[in-house]
């Protein structure tokens, strides 16, 4: 029996209502949304990939850095765990050198540390908005560093503990800003992506301190000579998060035959984040436990008196900076005299020879002396020799 003509309209505008709900059923299925990250131009995934971990809150972090030299290592490992959202992190610090790694490199590495039995091979530090606080290895106290620091002119090797990218400085977080990779990344098992691109030069010195950059070459580099290209591989997972920053740091490595450094011949830094979420419990502020001044109690060597005691680690990594310490409790140092050596510096051999003249009567078993050099003989407008006895 033939249909009705009203009937045949109906039937063939509900197909065509079925068609068009099926499509745009498949179409909404289809399209999927857009990833934080990935779905990006390739040349700022690494950039967004940053902000995006720093979205997270915090993150806990390890750091390795191995100096190579022929078959012996120096790594130091940093641990801890910044507060992105907080801007706050606290950080431990770590030296392991193998036998046989160059005395002179050893020495740069660790700072340049009077009475080296001492060392800075190990450390811990927190760091806020206002204060960084640092505490030797052998210390039972914290050093508050805050505001303008640089206790010596020219020499202030704590700063770099404090980062841009995150608290925790020093670490390869803070070069990822201006990481351009030219592809989107090569896919991972777990659904992330691997980065290979470059930074200049320039930005890895701010990785390590004013000392050490001085062992470093070439010297100086300025944002319009940046030196060559460091390579650098950055992982990020599927939700689009920072897991693990390698470079090779060869390039900053001296070749010139007085470097400290010049048996050194490789430099990797490895950068792992995991753990991502506001930290539980907060990062800190304010470390626990003794806390002291660094404004008052780190004071250049000459300064402090004959008969009081010192520690040798300040942080600043300098053998003219010492922290003033009680007598009457653990010490790496005792003041045994202060002299001055004269208003004209004679030339480097004749004043050390002067400061071995000045302190012969103080000497005895562990017994050491230091000197002022040049730059600080002309800003005191006169030298002088201190003398002291290691614990």
């Amino acid at each position: 029996m033939n249909r009705s003509r009203p009937a045949r309209r109906s039937a063939v505008l509900a197909a065509v209502a079925l068609l068009l709900s099926a499509c745009t059923d498949r179409s909404t299925e289809a399209a999927p949304a857009a990833h934080p990250v990935f779905s990006a131009p390739p040349a700022r995934q690494v950039l967004l990939a940053l902000r995006y971990t720093q979205e997270t809150g915090g993150a806990a972090l390890r750091q390795t850095v191995t100096f190579t030299a022929g078959r012996t290592t120096a790594v130091q490992t940093v641990t801890g765990r910044v507060d992105f959202a907080g801007a706050r992190g606290e950080a431990s610090s770590s030296w392991r050198i193998a036998p046989g790694f160059p005395q002179a490199a050893r020495d740069v590495l660790l700072g340049n540390l009077a009475g080296r039995e001492t060392g800075a091979a190990r450390a811990r530090y927190t760091v806020d908005a206002r204060a960084l606080h640092y505490r030797a290895g052998s210390a039972g106290y914290w050093l508050r560093y805050e505001g303008d620091i640089e206790p010596l002119r020219g020499i202030d090797a704590v700063s770099v503990l404090r980062g841009t990218e995150s608290a925790v400085g020093g670490t390869l977080l803070e070069v990822l800003g201006g990481v351009r990779p030219e592809a989107g990344g090569a896919a991972r098992p777990d659904g992330g992506r691997a980065y290979r691109a470059d930074f200049p030069l320039a930005e890895a010195m701010d990785l390590f301190p004013e000392d050490l950059r001085t062992e470093f070459a070439p010297q100086p580099l300025f944002e319009s000579s940046p030196g060559a290209p460091v390579p650098v591989t950055v992982e990020v997972d599927a939700e689009g998060r920072i897991t693990r920053v390698r470079a090779d740091l060869a390039a900053v490595l001296s070749t010139e035959p007085d470097s400290a450094l010049a048996g050194v011949t490789g430099l990797r830094l490895d950068l792992d984040l995991s753990g991502f979420g506001p930290p539980e419990p907060a990062a800190g502020a304010t470390p626990e436990g003794r806390v002291l001044d660094a404004a008052r109690s780190v004071v250049p060597l000459y300064e402090a008196a004959t008969g009081s005691c010192v520690d040798l680690d300040t942080g600043m990594r300098h053998r003219r900076l010492v922290t003033l310490v009680p007598c009457d409790g653990p010490h790496d140092a005792r003041i045994t005299g202060q002299h001055v050596l004269g208003t004209v510096h004679p030339g480097t051999d004749a004043a050390r020879d002067d400061a071995r003249r000045a302190c012969a009567g103080e000497q005895g078993p562990r017994s050491r002396l230091s000197w002022s050099p040049w730059a600080e003989w002309s800003d005191l407008r006169e030298g002088r020799a201190t003398c002291y006895r290691l614990s």
